[in-house]
């Protein structure tokens, strides 16, 4: 049986169509995929630090105040690179009594966990600040680094730090800058004597031993001085609220 053309070319074009029609799909939205996650270190919070709370008798009388001086005894840490400089223990105990009488003049009880050249272990240091039930731990260090070019001081805490111990960092930056010191800011690490311990607690490294011009200014009593005028107005603050 033969169709006429004109029927056959009608037929194939309907069931054309219908097969289109069958075949139709509803419209989708194409989203962009998600941006990747990268697993990296946290860094610390860029905050603008606050400025400085002028000090009062009241805002730090009484307040327990563990300061730290780094290193000691058999532990000289950071060695001089330049001829006729000191150690960092001998640098950051020298720091550290004029800031134990920096705080003592302005009412605070202050425990240093060494007045002198002996050597303590770190846990030893963090029981200090726990069994006093410190207000404030300070530990103070001198840096240094395989560059160099590394220099300024700068503020560290634990990776977990509570508020008080980032409050306590903000203040010590802003007191830092405010005495005319090179501060590279704030710093998160798992360092032992902030971890083994549940107070409030920062760590400042002073500077770097291994850079030329901030081992020259360590070296000189004028500028230990100065730092330590900073850390004393730094912890005065934090306790200023």
């Amino acid at each position: 049986m033969t169709f006429p053309r004109t029927l056959l070319a009608a037929v194939l074009a309907t069931v054309s169509l219908a097969l289109l029609a069958g075949c139709e799909q509803p419209a989708r939205v194409i989203e962009p995929l998600p941006p990747p996650i990268v697993h990296a270190p946290r860094p610390a919070p860029i905050v603008p630090p606050p400025a400085p709370i002028p000090w009062t008798g009241q805002q730090i009388r009484g307040s327990v105040v563990v300061i730290d001086p780094g290193r000691g005894g058999r532990d000289p840490g950071a060695l001089p690179k330049y001829a006729g400089q000191r150690t960092e223990k001998s640098i950051v105990l020298d720091i550290g009594n004029r800031v134990g009488r920096l705080l003592n003049e302005r009412g605070a009880r202050v425990i240093m966990t060494r007045g002198n050249d002996v050597y303590l272990e770190l846990q030893d240091r963090a029981d200090i600040a726990e069994r006093n039930r410190a207000d404030l731990f300070v530990s103070i260090h001198a840096d240094s680094a395989e560059r160099t070019s590394a220099s300024g001081a700068g503020i560290h805490i634990h990776t977990q730090a509570s508020a008080k111990s980032q409050k306590a960092a903000l203040r010590m930056v802003a007191s830092f800058k405010q005495h005319g010191i090179d501060c590279r800011g704030v710093f998160r690490n798992n360092f032992h004597v902030l971890r083994k311990h549940t107070r409030p607690a920062m760590l400042i490294e002073c500077g770097f031993l291994t850079n030329p011009s901030d081992a020259q200014k360590l070296n000189s009593a004028g500028y230990r001085a100065q730092i330590a005028e900073a850390i004393a107005d730094g912890v005065a603050s934090y306790f200023g609220q």
